[in-house]
């Protein structure tokens, strides 16, 4: 009896020390999210991480000293207000594996395309690039003169730099293309991209053959709310590829297309993923 009890006891300890380490990693892989947004700034914070997170501060303080034992909806609430959402995913699938799925089944239309190297994202999210990688990043690509044309010399200096870099190749016609069209961005650099496309946005000629814009106003309850999203999601995304990779519609005048939607108001399900 005792020989039982001793062993029983030593399966308890082994399940303990199991959990304290699985704790102690997501811990460290959540801190390193922290660390990273700290470092843009020497003046922020770990009470702005918990600002900008809606984290309560002691559990912030927690998973920095590596102790405690960080709840799914924190992870998701970190990775994504910091900017992280492109790790997001990997943390799941190791840590918890059914919402992995759930992602995975989600986003699946898009698993296909790789997250931009944290080596190469600020190129994306740079004002200094951004013309030129949209304009190499497409199936015409780009040319010197056209660079020289928008952006000058300094233009040409940049582009020479991109090519360095392995973001964009030319070609034996002396042709400028991105070395991979199938990418993808964090939410956060996404919505900087968004910021930066405004700026060639010319709402003077909205309404035109150039520029169009639709917005439209209504209430929805929740139900209809998931819909419109899975609607934009994918029969809007579906639909645009139809257009932008059928050959007989390939030609040299750059675009981009983007359909947003939100709330007025903040919205959010509790429990459930953004």
């Amino acid at each position: 009896m005792l020989t039982v009890i001793y062993f029983e006891k030593e399966r308890i300890i082994e399940t303990v020390n199991a959990t304290e380490d699985i704790n102690r990693r997501k811990c460290e892989q959540l801190k390193n999210c922290i660390d990273s947004y700290l470092s843009k700034s020497e003046h922020l914070t770990l009470q702005n991480v918990a600002d900008k997170t809606s984290v309560p501060y002691s559990t912030i303080r927690r998973i920095v000293g590596l102790k405690g034992n960080p709840q799914p909806e924190t992870a998701i609430k970190i990775c994504n207000a910091l900017g992280e959402d492109s790790f997001l995913y990997t943390y799941m699938k190791e840590f918890h594996p059914d919402i992995a799925r759930v992602m995975s089944a989600t986003f699946s239309h898009n698993q296909e395309f790789e997250f931009v190297s944290n080596q190469n994202r600020e190129y994306f999210t740079s004002e200094n690039y951004f013309l030129i990688l949209n304009l190499a990043y497409t199936q015409s690509g780009t040319t010197e003169e056209e660079v020289l044309y928008e952006l000058g010399m300094r233009g040409l200096e940049r582009l020479s730099e991109l090519v360095e870099q392995g973001l964009v190749i030319k070609d034996t016609e002396g042709r400028y293309f991105g070395s991979n069209n199938k990418y993808k961005m964090s939410f956060a650099d996404t919505k900087k991209r968004i910021e930066l496309a405004m700026n060639y946005y010319r709402l003077e000629e909205a309404g035109s053959l150039n520029n169009w814009m639709s917005f439209q106003t209504e209430s929805l309850n929740v139900e209809g709310l998931k819909v419109l999203k899975k609607l934009e999601q994918k029969q809007f995304n579906e639909r645009k590829d139809q257009v932008f990779y059928n050959p007989m519609y390939n030609g040299d005048i750059k675009v981009y297309s983007a359909s947003v939607y939100s709330t007025f108001l903040s919205y959010a399900d509790k429990g459930e993923l953004q």
